[in-house]
């Protein structure tokens, strides 16, 4: 065997269990970290709480930049994040109107039938100063398109030979991460939007256009329409 052929093959081991450690961060370092509920420990107060989770996010989000350009030794295209077209960037604005439509639509014939309550997690975010909320959004909006559709989506498209799987594992985590959190009322709108952030990305493969959904979404929800109801 060649020394060019072990190098090769070397190489592709190396990718791989890069690949696999770049879709555990992704995918599992969130509730991972949010096991150890670091906020408790510090005695934290909500706003205390929120930027803690924020701070954690923005820490996986920079490991799995170094896993795709140092381990996997990619640029940072191969996980969607490039600028968007215009076209793209209509789309993913349009779709996070949509997806508030809807997920408005559905919450409220939900919250009339099954007689739901706001969730608390809805109600502690209102309550926070408009800087400390903003600073919440926005690295929702950043961070969770990276972990939760672009490197996971793209890497496991790879590894199964179909986008769908991968829009599929990646969408259902997502969920799962997020129900416990939202309750059931909460569960019903994030379920809408989560389909329309998938189909975004399976649509254009920018994560960047996926971020102005979300975007529109996280602002809509959670900024504007508790102001003004």
């Amino acid at each position: 065997m060649s020394s060019s052929t072990r190098d090769d093959r070397a190489g592709s081991r190396r990718d791989s269990v890069a690949v696999v450690v770049g879709l555990l961060v992704s995918l599992f370092g969130a509730p991972l970290l949010g096991l150890l509920d670091l906020p408790r420990w510090a005695d934290a107060t909500a706003t205390r709480s929120f930027l803690a989770n924020s701070l954690s996010s923005w820490v996986l989000v920079g490991l799995v930049f170094v896993i795709v350009l140092y381990g996997e030794r990619r640029r940072l295209r191969s996980i969607g994040l490039r600028f968007p077209t215009r076209g793209e960037a209509a789309v993913g604005l349009g779709a996070g109107f949509a997806g508030v439509v809807l997920g408005l639509i559905t919450t409220g014939v939900a919250v009339v039938t099954l007689q739901l309550e706001q969730p608390e997690t809805l109600s502690v975010l209102g309550q926070l100063s408009v800087p400390v909320q903003l600073a919440i959004v926005g690295t929702a909006v950043v961070t969770e398109e990276i972990l939760w559709r672009g490197y996971p989506i793209e890497r496991l498209t790879e590894v199964t030979g179909t986008v769908w799987i991968g829009a599929a594992v990646s969408g259902v985590i997502f969920l799962a991460v997020h129900v416990p959190a939202w309750g059931l009322v909460g569960a019903i709108p994030q379920t809408v939007f989560t389909l329309v952030l998938v189909a975004v990305y399976v649509w254009s493969r920018n994560v960047v256009a996926c971020m102005l959904t979300h975007g529109v979404i996280n602002g809509l929800m959670i900024l504007v329409l508790p102001a003004v109801l």
